[in-house]
């Protein structure tokens, strides 16, 4: 649909940017603790570029406006007050909700990219030594928000234009060629009738590229743009170059320092349903095709565990998804059953290594898992195991049901006290509903508590041989109901089951 760049900044905004899921249940959390934690807010809000968006255009309408820009998340959002924020959180429109299939995978690489992009800014700022890291942080991660308001308003479109662009036609032209107007018009329009940061419309194009910040913006997210589709790309070998160039160091240094932002990136991203290159680094790209549907077995995760939702495949064109680990898509993957026994197939928080064999304890495991999923209705269930040297316990396995928020990414530290390490002591369960709520979320870690479901859940330790391995855990969905006298007894059989078929128990 070829249109002028007035006539598309007129369609697509007047619409907010969806907001994933996640970023709205953890604002809403922590907007309802006693004393809000402004830094947590903060970190939380400008991770989601549909919600940081939101906040900046709150924060040019107010009747009166700051004697100096503010381009920081964490200055705006006092400003605003914790009325907006919470109205905010209630009102903005979930991303889960509002796109499917590959029209939510499209939204999820434009945040994936500019999530990275600001992260490198703020990083290659502080390098250089440049003022405003954090302004140039928002900068960048609004820098593309043509393309993410075209993927929410006309996904249909965003999928012809991201098919051109994957077979390896110019990304500006094919959008100049379907659309009427280049991606870097519209970012232009979109940041003028919003009246965003000056830094959002400096850093598009070429007329500013001689400025070390608004470069730092540009290169920043060029790199995020083409390391998520592979890191041995001629593309991104060239951006490696420019990179040395401008952080003044030997390209080796800078291929190696994009690196550890990759991985630091991949670590603070990693409970969000993004796409993260940084899983990639070593192991190298993703071959693009289909995923193999099958059941995953591997060791315990010895990196910072990715999130993908386990019911999901990812798209043939997109290589750097084809076989990210990671939480929340649409397809739910299942095993090669007939149509009408079909069951999601659990899978695991790391890559898979070369063919396995299969193992006993896996597939009693996976059957347990399939139990509790089918038979006893339990929208999310997840197997977390105890790391070798017993320091964490992480998610190995997990079933979910579509939309779920998911479970992927859970760990724990059993250093530190907490209900979870307490039921590890022996084999035991718990069900937390409202009658015990007060005492056992207390024994709960915040950062665990952002993943269970804290109205309802049941959990129950697993030892084999007499020695603990983990301990299953399943609700009915991040805020869903919670779960009931009969669903948490016959739970407890399940585990009981598994435990006496491996000769457990203590």
């Amino acid at each position: 649909m070829s249109q002028t760049v007035e006539e598309w900044v007129r369609q697509i905004s007047s619409e907010p940017l969806p907001v994933m899921q996640r970023t709205l249940t953890q604002v809403r959390d922590l907007l309802n603790q006693s004393s809000v934690n402004h830094s947590r807010l903060s970190q939380v809000i400008s991770r989601d570029p549909g919600f940081s968006l939101n906040v900046m255009q709150k924060l040019n309408q107010l009747p009166v406006q700051p004697k100096e820009p503010i381009t920081r998340i964490s200055l705006a959002i006092p400003m605003l007050g914790m009325e907006l924020i919470e109205q905010a959180s209630t009102t903005l429109p979930s991303l889960e909700d509002k796109l499917k299939g590959p029209s939510r995978r499209g939204l999820y690489n434009c945040y994936s990219r500019a999530a990275h992009a600001a992260r490198y800014a703020r990083s290659l700022a502080k390098i250089r030594n440049l003022p405003d890291t954090d302004g140039l942080y928002t900068g960048a991660l609004l820098h593309d928000i043509g393309e993410m308001a075209l993927w929410s308003v006309v996904p249909e479109e965003m999928q012809r234009v991201r098919k051109k662009i994957l077979s390896g036609d110019d990304r500006e032209s094919v959008a100049k060629a379907e659309l009427g107007c280049t991606f870097e018009m519209l970012n232009i329009g979109l940041s003028e009738r919003w009246k965003l940061p000056d830094l959002i419309k400096e850093s598009q194009g070429i007329s500013n590229s001689f400025l070390p910040k608004p470069l730092s913006v540009m290169l920043s997210s060029a790199i995020a743009r083409e390391t998520s589709l592979g890191w041995q790309r001629e593309k991104t070998l060239e951006d490696l170059e420019l990179l040395a160039e401008f952080l003044e160091i030997p390209q080796e240094n800078a291929v190696s320092t994009l690196h550890r932002l990759a991985a630091e990136a991949a670590r603070d991203l990693h409970a969000l349903p993004l796409p993260l290159p940084g899983f990639y680094i070593i192991s190298g790209d993703p071959k693009p095709g289909k995923k193999p549907v099958s059941q995953e077995t591997q060791p315990p995760a010895k990196h910072a565990p990715s999130t993908k939702k386990t019911t999901e495949k990812k798209p043939q064109a997109e290589p750097v998804q084809a076989k990210r680990p990671p939480p929340d898509k649409s397809t739910p993957q299942t095993k090669t059953t007939p149509p009408e026994q079909q069951k999601p197939a659990p899978t695991s928080d790391t890559p898979p290594p070369p063919a396995q064999k299969s193992n006993p304890l896996q597939e009693l495991l996976n059957n347990a898992l399939q139990q509790m999923h089918q038979d006893l209705g339990l929208s999310r269930t997840m197997f977390a195991m105890l790391t070798p040297d017993r320091t964490m316990i992480r998610s190995r396995l997990v079933i979910e049901s579509e939309q779920q928020l998911s479970l992927k990414g859970f760990a724990l530290d059993t250093k530190k006290p907490s209900l979870f390490k307490a039921l590890l002591n022996k084999p035991q369960a718990v069900i937390l509903n409202k009658d015990n709520a007060e005492k056992y979320l207390s024994m709960i870690p915040q950062e665990a508590k952002e993943q269970i479901n804290t109205s309802g859940f049941v959990s129950m330790s697993i030892f084999i041989r007499n020695k603990p391995v983990g301990l299953f855990y399943a609700d009915n969905g991040l805020s869903g109901p919670g779960v009931t006298r009969q669903q948490f007894d016959n739970f407890k059989v399940i585990c009981q089951k598994m435990m006496k078929t491996m000769g457990g128990g203590k």
